[in-house]
């Protein structure tokens, strides 16, 4: 191989080399800002095959895709003076790839950027609302707000806010065990009320009921004594008539009942003499 031929050689690598640094690709789902010495010069948005000037220029690709920040959660102070936890996320992409570049070098440092809107945001925007507000059907509204105002500071930064929501409104841990042990706290105090007053109740039933018996009971011995009055009263009438009509046969009869209750019980002893008064029905008339 002559001195020619290597010449032709070098030069064909010279030339691929340059020819391959002065091109780049960027596809649909790329942008990209060529850079010169960390200076940007231009933004390329369309896909396809582009050209830079070789070992001067450099090409760095940014996403064109939209893309989705995760917010940490984070307390705010509601204008009721309650503090509730955040937890949001934004869906955002690069509208404007020079100040982006200018703002933050990569993605880490322009989600940072945003991050700090959106908790910036979520705060002055919760902050006017009770927390009655935030966590009932004033949410759609209330994201609404918080969108268009980030947005409008990402925009300083070459970015734009497609979308924001409210993953979850939630009371601290701290909070909620603070109004869990009040509910409870509430719950055993009404259930004390409700047993004492059952208990006040059932001793107001209790007695009522024990009034009627005793009315019930005095109104049948007052019944029974009546009952009772007049029965002897008709006894003592029919005795009075029996009596009247024949003195010998009334006066059986109240010895047979002198006897039955004398001579009645078992261990019962008399000691009378045989010609007694007591006895005279047992004895024999004709003797």
């Amino acid at each position: 191989m002559n001195a020619k031929s290597i010449v032709a050689l070098v030069l064909l690598a010279i030339v691929a080399f340059v020819g391959l640094n002065s091109m780049f690709i960027v596809d649909e789902r790329k942008q990209a800002i060529v850079v010169q010495f960390g200076e940007p010069k231009r933004t390329v948005t369309e896909p396809g095959l582009h050209f830079k000037t070789p070992m001067v220029e450099q090409v760095i690709l940014l996403e064109k895709r939209i893309m989705s920040l995760d917010v940490p959660p984070q307390e705010v102070l509601a204008s009721d003076q309650r503090r509730i936890l955040v937890d949001s996320f934004a869906r955002y992409r690069i509208s404007d790839p020079l100040k982006r570049y200018q703002a933050a070098r990569d993605e880490r440092g322009a989600a940072s950027l945003l991050e700090n809107a959106m908790e910036s945001t979520v705060r002055q925007v919760l902050a006017q609302e009770p927390m009655a507000g935030i966590v009932s059907g004033q949410r759609a509204e209330l994201m609404k707000r918080i969108s268009d105002l980030t947005n409008e500071r990402a925009k300083t930064f070459g970015l734009e806010v497609v979308d924001v929501r409210l993953k979850r409104v939630d009371l601290p841990p701290a909070n909620s065990e603070a109004i869990f042990r009040r509910m409870e706290t509430e719950r055993q105090r009404e259930a004390a009320d409700k047993r004492a007053s059952g208990q006040r109740d059932a001793v107001k039933i209790k007695a009522a009921a024990d009034r009627q018996v005793a009315e019930l009971i005095a109104e049948a011995e007052r019944q029974s004594q009546t009952i009772r009055g007049e029965a002897d009263g008709q006894a003592v009438k029919i005795f009075a008539n029996a009596f009247g009509k024949d003195q010998d046969f009334f006066e059986f009869y109240r010895t047979m009942q002198a006897y039955r209750v004398a001579l009645g019980k078992d261990d019962t002893r008399l000691v009378l003499s045989p010609d007694s008064e007591f006895f005279k029905l047992f004895m024999n008339e004709k003797n």
